[in-house]
């Protein structure tokens, strides 16, 4: 069986090292089995937001590429918090996708989130989704993701 971190070694994938907030919350919390994870954004392990909106500034493969950015953000908090071989499931995930009023593709856009988190956790990163659109996201990104998981203990 290979570990989530030979998957992502496998893809030619690294983890960021994420500070903390920079505001009042946490980036994750933990209740029981329960591991919230706050919204993290399309911004790169070099510290640089993917911006724009789809349908004004960015095309359908920038917009699926920045939300495996935000997937990654997300998986280096799992890691952070708990590791990501405790990941029993990802339970669901919340997306917004940064577009303009007639953009209807949200679901297109956060596949490439849950296509990653599929590929690096295997069945347990098979999740209920939903995807919303957005007008601005914080610091312009283009995606921001949330989610609940169910870890080992």
């Amino acid at each position: 069986m290979t570990s989530a971190l030979e998957r992502l070694d496998a893809l030619s994938l690294e983890l960021p090292v994420l500070g903390p907030p920079k505001y009042a919350y946490e980036a994750t919390t933990q209740w029981g089995e329960l591991l919230f994870v706050s919204g993290q954004i399309s911004r790169t392990g070099a510290g640089v937001v993917l911006t724009g909106r789809l349908g004004e500034t960015v095309d359908t493969a920038e917009g699926v590429a920045a939300a495996r950015v935000a997937a990654l953000n997300l998986l280096a908090r799992l890691h952070a918090a708990v590791g990501l071989d405790r990941v029993e499931r990802v339970l669901k995930l919340t997306a917004w996708v940064s577009g303009t009023p007639d953009f209807t593709g949200q679901p297109t856009i956060v596949d490439g989130a849950s296509q990653l988190l599929i590929d690096v956790l295997g069945e347990a990163g098979r999740h209920a989704r939903t995807a919303l659109p957005a007008p601005v996201l914080p610091a312009g990104a283009i995606v921001e993701l949330d989610a609940v998981v169910a870890v080992r203990s």
